[in-house]
């Protein structure tokens, strides 16, 4: 990502924690090569229209998380968006199918070893392990997921008042129709139509929007950990401008 300023990298790439400033997780980790990303935008017919569709779908992904963060915190006046409904009605199913205790929700922790920050999506006892929940909106779950969760393990492990997170998941909602003659899937987000491999020569007959859930653990917490480390090591190398000029 680039800045046209000092401030907008101050404000866009960190977090100020008392008096001192902390680069972003996401923005460490928004260094490190997306291929998927990048065959996504040379799919679109212009740059500008996959930014705006990028732009859509992000803004669908906050209404998500947010939902999701006032369910998870027990309030009861929680309104939902109709787009967005499906997938919040999987966490739903979610929190059926499994016994989960949040710890923290939606928290601002602080690795001062290593010296990053972050806004943690949830910390959670599942099914009786703690670790950190990770709520994603994507179409599938990347492995780039771990280095992310990897540093909020060791940030939350920081701190004496709450239970050290052992592992972590990443629990993906979505939402789609499924085809009634052929059983292919059709996904919207951010106002795509994408339709699932299969189903040739099908004229389709979708069913309502339906919410799903992929929920998966995140191994090799350590490898994970020295990726985002590696990764923080090279974003500090791009940035070293604006991070020599924070410190002035």
């Amino acid at each position: 990502m680039e800045y046209e300023s000092l401030e907008e990298f101050r404000e866009r790439a960190g977090y100020e924690i008392e008096g001192v400033w902390y680069p972003r997780v996401t923005s460490i980790v928004s260094i490190k090569a997306k291929p998927a990303l990048l065959r996504y935008y040379g799919g679109m017919r212009s740059f500008k229209a996959a930014d705006d569709m990028k732009e859509a779908s992000a803004r669908e992904g906050t209404m998500v998380h947010e939902a999701v963060a006032a369910i998870a915190a027990g309030r009861h006046d929680v309104v939902v968006d109709s787009l967005v409904q499906p997938s919040v009605d999987a966490f739903i199913g979610f929190l059926r199918n499994n016994h989960v205790e949040p710890l923290l929700i939606e928290e601002r922790v602080v690795n001062r070893e290593h010296g990053y920050a972050g806004t943690v999506d949830m910390v959670a006892r599942v099914n009786g392990i703690v670790g950190v929940l990770d709520i994603k909106t994507g179409k599938r779950i990347y492995r780039d997921y771990g280095m992310q969760t990897a540093a909020y393990i060791a940030a939350v492990s920081e701190r004496n008042d709450i239970e050290r997170p052992t592992t972590s998941w990443v629990l993906r909602l979505d939402q789609c129709r499924t085809c009634e003659l052929c059983g292919v899937m059709l996904r919207t987000k951010g106002g795509a139509f994408r339709v699932s491999a299969g189903g040739k020569g099908c004229t389709h007959r979708w069913g309502a929007m339906q919410g799903l859930f992929e929920f998966a653990e995140l191994p090799h917490t350590e490898q994970n950990m020295k990726a985002f480390l590696a990764s923080k090591t090279l974003w500090e190398w791009e940035h070293k401008e604006f991070l020599e000029r924070l410190t002035q």
